[in-house]
């Protein structure tokens, strides 16, 4: 009986520090990367600075050099935990890793890449409720299916 006992409580504690460990990546990720990424933007837009063209297709390349655009003023983007300043790897306990990719406008940052859990903890942090068609946060379920495709309103 006692080992029955033990092992339930053993699981509470895994469960526990597992939240709470996810918790902490998923507050870092909104706090340090999306709230510095807007701060940049806004920095970037207050100094009336050119911002690089945008084709549609050139996600990468435009994002490269909207970074060295940013840094060579006050408005440098944040750190990442990934080579691309742009790219965030949240890569929670029992969850697939997730590549989340900033593609950012004067007016609006898009995340690619990011599942339901991720774009629901974004959601409830911005407008204080889930919803995909209101908000400062809105977003819809990418052409894969699988990921969810977000958009900061500034």
């Amino acid at each position: 009986m006692s080992f029955i006992v033990y092992s339930v409580f053993a699981g509470l504690a895994l469960w526990a520090g597992t939240k709470l460990i996810n918790h902490s990546l998923n507050t870092r990720f909104y706090e340090d990367f999306l709230l510095g990424w807007e701060t940049a933007i806004r920095t970037y837009n207050e100094q009336g600075r050119e911002w690089p063209s945008f084709t549609g297709s050139n996600h990468a390349v435009y994002m490269e050099n909207l970074v060295k655009l940013m840094r060579g003023g006050d408005a440098a983007p944040p750190a990442s935990n990934t080579g691309k300043p742009f790219v965030y790897c949240l890569d929670r306990l029992g969850d697939p890793k997730e590549d989340i990719f900033f593609l950012c406008f004067a007016d609006e940052i898009v995340l690619y890449g990011m599942s339901f859990k991720t774009f629901s903890y974004l959601d409830k942090r911005i407008d204080g409720h889930v919803d995909e068609k209101r908000g400062h946060f809105r977003g819809r379920k990418s052409k894969d299916g699988f990921s969810y495709r977000g958009q900061v309103l500034l």
